[in-house]
């Protein structure tokens, strides 16, 4: 029921992608600010801008293919724009997750055997 309903409502799609594009930029633009006076590793840094640069350039490739009735250039390159932006959230999310403790734990156990 939900994917007929999905599928026959192209400007409700339209929609959620323009709510979710706003918010993905807003939300790294957020990250950005914030962690401007924030002690960390400059490739962390440069990780970040790096992403909130990608945002910003997939925002205006999805808007100029819009503004230029969808030539398949433009939607190439907004395709392609979205995967490097998936790969860089990837990254920046791995890069920012707390480090397990449960290795470190373990590590007295396998000195004694060695």
């Amino acid at each position: 029921m939900y994917m007929e309903r999905s599928t026959e409502k192209h400007g409700e799609d339209k929609l959620d992608h323009r709510i979710l594009a706003t918010s993905t930029l807003a939300s790294l633009g957020a990250l950005w600010w914030f962690t401007g006076k924030v002690d960390m590793h400059p490739a962390i840094r440069s990780l970040i801008g790096s992403t909130v640069g990608m945002a910003g350039v997939q925002v205006t490739l999805g808007v100029s293919t819009l503004l230029s009735y969808v030539p398949v250039s433009l939607g190439s390159a907004h395709q392609a724009g979205a995967l490097t932006l998936l790969t860089l959230m990837i990254m920046l999310n791995h890069t920012l997750q707390k480090p397990s403790l449960s290795p470190l734990k373990s590590l007295p156990q396998v000195a004694k055997t060695v």
